[in-house]
């Protein structure tokens, strides 16, 4: 009797250090992949209304998201972390999440470009009605002129006769009578002639003025046009840069994309080398150079961490010029194009234990 009290006594103290010691994980305490694909997954569905098109693609970014996340539930040990072994597994799903939500995000920016390039060819096809109408105007205010000109010969030539007759009232007084009935009748076709030529020249003052507003308009279309080239060109160049793989932040004149330097480079004391994803990522950077020659890059390499004499600014400097030699050699750029510095441990993103998100590479494109 005495044994089995003391055994159910032993099995309730385990139960209650048990619930004692399980923490319970708040939401701010997720890895950062793992928020960094919440993240990108949320501004997908919150823009899920306004591209239907893209309902299939949203759907399988959510259920990627809802793994990754059952998959990290799953493998946390009683201590509330992540088991080691499970990591990579978890990491590649969130991976897999934000990279499904930046394309999705990318199509429907472009998406968004083609439909505002429809609209521009629309307005292109009214640009094109109003210059044949301008065209037909301008036709006009040539035979208005020329009009115009053989009027001004009539009055030149009334003007000669009116001359002339008087000549003749003067030499001939016998026939002032009938000369002066000619007379007015001249006098009067020449006010009548004028009176034309005044509405003839308002005319062409109105038709000159109609010009001037097609000629404005046509100036600002073709402005519309040459800005909405230019977002087009951007659009494909934000593309080009999700398509590298890393995390991406774009801005006006300075885009980038960063990925963990573990991704990119395998350093040992002794040499620095690409790794399979570096010698991926350098070919689409060059590829991007050459497509997009009004850029030039910045490379800047962190390190965080011990041994300190392998994380500080002169060790990652030494592989900022490693990679920026590589870029060199496969793009066959000008040394300025490829500017390198290495930070060591001075910028740190993320908390102390966060030690592989601090070390990073930044790509950095700056308008030339």
């Amino acid at each position: 009797m005495k044994h089995s009290c003391a055994s159910r006594v032993v099995v309730l103290l385990l139960l209650l250090l048990t619930v004692s010691v399980t923490p319970l994980r708040a939401a701010d305490e997720l890895p950062s992949w793992l928020q960094q694909a919440q993240n990108a997954v949320s501004l997908v569905v919150s823009k899920a209304d306004t591209v239907p098109e893209l309902a299939d693609d949203i759907l399988i970014a959510r259920n990627t998201l809802r793994a990754t996340e059952a998959e990290y539930q799953k493998s946390l040990g009683w201590t509330g972390k992540l088991d080691p072994k499970a990591e990579p597994a978890v990491r590649h799903l969130a991976e897999m999440a934000r990279l499904q939500a930046s394309v999705i995000l990318a199509r429907a920016a472009q998406r968004d470009h083609e439909k505002a390039l429809k609209q521009f060819e629309q307005q292109s096809g009214t640009v094109r009605s109003k210059i044949k109408v301008f065209d037909d105007l301008l036709a006009q205010v040539r035979n208005l002129r020329k009009q115009t000109a053989e009027q001004f010969g009539q009055i030149d030539g009334l003007k000669a006769q009116v001359a002339s007759l008087t000549a003749e009232l003067a030499a001939k007084g016998s026939a002032i009578s009938s000369s002066d009935q000619k007379t007015g009748d001249l006098l009067k076709a020449l006010d009548e002639q004028k009176k034309a030529t005044a509405a003839s020249q308002h005319q062409v003052m109105t038709l000159t003025r109609d010009l001037e507003g097609l000629k404005k308009e046509t100036t600002g279309l073709k402005s519309a046009e040459q800005r909405l080239a230019d977002d087009n060109r951007r659009a494909a160049f934000e593309l080009g840069l999700y398509r590298l793989g890393g995390s991406v932040k774009t801005g006006e004149e300075v885009q980038s994309v960063t990925f963990a330097r573990a991704r990119l480079l395998k350093a040992s004391g002794k040499s620095t080398t690409l790794t399979v994803e570096g010698t991926e990522a350098v070919v689409g950077v060059v590829a991007l150079l050459k497509t997009y020659p009004e850029y030039r890059l910045k490379l800047r390499v962190h390190g965080f961490g011990q041994p300190v004499r392998s994380e500080d600014a002169a060790a990652t400097d030494q592989m900022a010029r490693f990679l920026r030699e590589a870029l060199l050699s496969k793009g066959g750029f000008e040394p300025s194009v490829v500017e390198a510095l290495g930070v060591g441990a001075a910028e740190p993103l993320y908390p102390k234990k966060n030690v592989e998100g601090n070390r990073r590479i930044e790509i950095i494109f700056v308008k030339k």
